[in-house]
C-alpha cells in the first residue's frame, strides 16, 4: 500500500516532502503578512509624498515663502476633526448638518485668511478649497498609516489582505486630492466644474448677473423668445455655494416650469468619459443638504425636476478637466437650448459643481481651453478607475459629484 502511494520515491523523500508542505503552510500566513506590509509601506510612501506636495503647493500659493510658523500652524488644522450631528433624533438633521458644514467652512477660511490677511476674495476662495485638498490627502495618509501600524503589531494577515485589496483606491484618492490642490492654487477648472462651465456658456453678459444666495449667482436670459434663468456658483474662485437657498428665492419670485440641474456624474468602467445622460431628480452629490432644499422648494411649488450628467471617473472629477469633459460642453449647451425652445414656460438651469476657473458669463470662459491644454498632454484615454467600483455599491454615493465627493467615498470606506 505504501509502495503504491509513494511510487518511485523513497520513504525519506516522502517524509521530506511532507515536512516541506507542513513548513510551507505554517509559514504561509507570515509570508502573506510580510507581502501585505511591504505593499502597504510602498503605498504609504507614495501617499505621504502626495500629501507633502499638496501642502507645499498650498503654502507657496498662500505666502510665496512660507515661514516655520505657518508650517507649524498647519499641523493642527490638517488633523482637524469634523464631528457629524447626532442622528438618533432625525428631526432637523439637515439643519444640524448644514450648521456643522458651515462651521467647518468658516474655520478653514479663517485659518487660510490668517496665513495671509492681504488675500483677495477670489484668492481666498481658491486657497480655502486648496486647503481641503491638503486636509484630505493628509487624512488618507494618517488612516493608512494607522492600518500599517496595526498590521505590523498584530501580524493580522487577514486585515493586511483586506487593506491590500483597497490600496489602489487609496492611491487614487491621494492622487485626486493632490490634483485638486494643484488645480485650485492655479485656478484651473476640474472635472466637477463642467456644470458651472455649461451654465456660464448660457449667460450672455455678466452685467445681467445677480447674487441670489451666498456664493450663488443667477441671470435671466432668453433665446428665440423663450425665457430661462441660469444659476451657478460665483466664479472664478473655487466655490460651491448655497444652491438650495437660491432655488427657494427664485421659485418664490418666478413661475418656473421646470428645474434642470447639470453636474458631473460617476461613470462605470466601459463608459466613455464625457458622455451626457439625462435623468429625473436633482443631479447633485455631497452630504445632501442643498439637494434636499432644492427638492423641498420644487415640491412646494410643484416644479418637475430633471437633469443631465456628464460622465467621468472619480479622480477625473477632482483633477484638472479632461479634454473629453471639456469637449462635452458644446453638446450639453445644445441639449439645454433645445429644452428651452420646446418649453412653454420659464426653465431654471442650474450648473452644479465647484466653479474653480469658470467665471459668470460666456466671455469669462475665453482662455480656459488654453490653460487646460498643458494638462491634456499627459492625460490617459479613459484610464480604469478603482473608484468606479464604488458606484456599484450603496456606499458609493449618488450620481453626481461636488468638491467633497471623492473624500466622502474615502470616509465611507473607513468608517
Amino acid at each position: 500500500m505504501i509502495g503504491a502511494l509513494t511510487g518511485d520515491f523513497s520513504p525519506l523523500q516522502v517524509l521530506i516532502s511532507i515536512g516541506i508542505m507542513i513548513l510551507f503552510f505554517a509559514l504561509l500566513p507570515r509570508l502573506i503578512s510580510f507581502q501585505a506590509i511591504y505593499k502597504l509601506k510602498a503605498a504609504l510612501e507614495d501617499i505621504k509624498e502626495n500629501s507633502q506636495q499638496a501642502e507645499t503647493m498650498f503654502l507657496k500659493n498662500v505666502a510665496g515663502k512660507p515661514t516655520k510658523e505657518m508650517k507649524k500652524s498647519l499641523e493642527p488644522m490638517k488633523n482637524m476633526v469634523v464631528s457629524p450631528p447626532a442622528s438618533m433624533d432625525p428631526a432637523g438633521l439637515f439643519n444640524k448638518m448644514e450648521h456643522v458644514l458651515d462651521s467647518s467652512e468658516d474655520k478653514m477660511k479663517d485659518f487660510v485668511k490668517s496665513l495671509n490677511p492681504e488675500m483677495g476674495e477670489e484668492e481666498l476662495a481658491n486657497n480655502s478649497m486648496a486647503f481641503k485638498g491638503v486636509y484630505g490627502s493628509h487624512q488618507i495618509y494618517v488612516i493608512l498609516r494607522h492600518f500599517k501600524e496595526i498590521i505590523e503589531e498584530t501580524r493580522n494577515y487577514q486585515l493586511g489582505n483586506m487593506i491590500g485589496m483597497v490600496l489602489p483606491v487609496y492611491r487614487e484618492l491621494s492622487e485626486a486630492q493632490k490634483g485638486a490642490t494643484e488645480a485650485f492654487v492655479n485656478e484651473i477648472p476640474i472635472g466637477d466644474t463642467i456644470g458651472p462651465i455649461i451654465a456660464a456658456s448660457m449667460i450672455e453678459n455678466e452685467e445681467s448677473v445677480e447674487e441670489a444666495a451666498e456664493d450663488i449667482i443667477v441671470s435671466e436670459e432668453s433665446i428665440d423668445d423663450s425665457e430661462y434663468i441660469v444659476m451657478k456658483s460665483k466664479g472664478p474662485g473655487a466655490r460651491l455655494g448655497k444652491y438650495g437657498n437660491a432655488v427657494e428665492s427664485v421659485a418664490d419670485e418666478h413661475d418656473i416650469e421646470k428645474i434642470i440641474t447639470v453636474d458631473a456624474g460617476m461613470r462605470f468602467e466601459g463608459e466613455e468619459t464625457g458622455t451626457i445622460v439625462d435623468g429625473v431628480g436633482v443631479m447633485m452629490g455631497g452630504p445632501g443638504v442643498e439637494k434636499s432644499k432644492i427638492e423641498e422648494a420644487a415640491m412646494n411649488n410643484e416644479i418637475p425636476l430633471e437633469g443631465f450628467i456628464v460622465k467621468q471617473s472619480g479622480p477625473q472629477a477632482s483633477k484638472p478637466m479632461h479634454k473629453k469633459i471639456w469637449d462635452a460642453r458644446e453638446e450639453a449647451v445644445n441639449i439645454l437650448k433645445d429644452e428651452i425652445r420646446n418649453s412653454e414656460g420659464k426653465l431654471l438651469i442650474i450648473g452644479v459643481g465647484n466653479t474653480c476657473g469658470a467665471g459668470n458669463s460666456q466671455e469669462s470662459l475665453e482662455g480656459i481651453e488654453k490653460d487646460l491644454k498643458p494638462y491634456w498632454e499627459d492625460q490617459e484615454e479613459d484610464a480604469s478607475s478603482y473608484l468606479g467600483l464604488m458606484k456599484a455599491f450603496p456606499m458609493g454615493g449618488g450620481d453626481a459629484f461636488d468638491g467633497r465627493n471623492t473624500f466622502e467615498i474615502f470616509q465611507n470606506l473607513v468608517r
